[in-house]
């Protein structure tokens, strides 16, 4: 894994469906519980479909949507979800 990350110095590029590409940062990631914030979902991405996305890259303990700051008269979700997993893949992508 040292290699493969030495071999991309640490960064790949993605492409996004619409051909757009980003630089994504590629890291060493612990085994343990981490917490991935998904942003840019459409909002007809629901729970079942992140969960099952996201169930190859470990075990997801659950997953919550962010919401804008109290500030606002209403709770309102920002489109972020937070994935909470269990990793069981060493390596993290960082968009």
């Amino acid at each position: 894994m040292q290699s493969i990350l030495q071999n991309i110095q640490g960064q790949q590029q993605y492409k996004h469906d619409n051909g757009e590409m980003s630089i994504v940062k590629v890291e060493l990631a612990g085994m343990d519980v981490r917490r991935v914030r998904a942003a840019a979902l459409p909002p007809e991405v629901k729970e079942p479909v992140l969960r099952d996305s996201m169930s190859k890259y470990g075990d997801v303990k659950g997953i919550q949507e962010e919401q804008w700051p109290n500030q606002y008269r209403y709770k309102l979700s920002n489109g972020v979800k937070i994935v909470e997993l269990s990793l069981k893949m060493c390596l993290l992508v960082c968009l």
